[in-house]
């Protein structure tokens, strides 16, 4: 009986996001499908650890709104490249797709805007790297503080 508690368990907590996180263009689609579709609880569990602990989930959503006001909703994305760049580290380049002109400023509209995601591998995992920033690990010496750039 305590196998099928535990079973149970994992399948409901892993059912939080359906998507192949062990494939980097899978977790960029899903995440970009997610935020033309307004789905920013799906979105936001598909980003990395240190973003989701220092941006709280209003915050996001007030991120994602702030740009839908500025230069409109994407109707739809492209992927046009997904490069490793080092071991754990991908950058996917994509272009949206716009369809309505934004409520506050319609001189900056264009019907398509091209960027460019970073994604991380973490437990297990990829996920977006919503947040810019650095891990930088600091070592006491006898000089001072040493410190080294663990991750960018």
């Amino acid at each position: 009986m305590k196998r099928f508690v535990l079973i149970v368990m994992l399948g409901v907590a892993g059912c939080t996001v359906n998507v192949n996180t062990l494939d980097p263009e899978a977790v960029a689609h899903a995440y970009l499908k997610a935020i033309e579709s307004g789905d920013f609880k799906k979105a936001y569990m598909l980003i990395d650890g240190v973003s989701r602990r220092y941006t709280p989930y209003k915050d996001f959503v007030k991120y994602w709104q702030n740009y839908f006001k500025r230069y409109g909703i994407p109707y739809k994305h492209t992927i046009h490249d997904v490069s490793k760049v080092k071991p754990g580290l991908v950058v996917v380049e994509y272009t949206w797709h716009y369809k309505k002109t934004p409520t506050v400023d319609t001189t900056v509209f264009l019907e398509q805007r091209s960027y460019r995601m970073k994604l991380k591998f973490e437990f297990r995992r990829w996920a977006v790297k919503f947040r810019k920033y650095r891990i930088i690990k600091e070592t006491p010496t006898p000089y001072g503080i040493q410190r080294e750039i663990i991750e960018e």
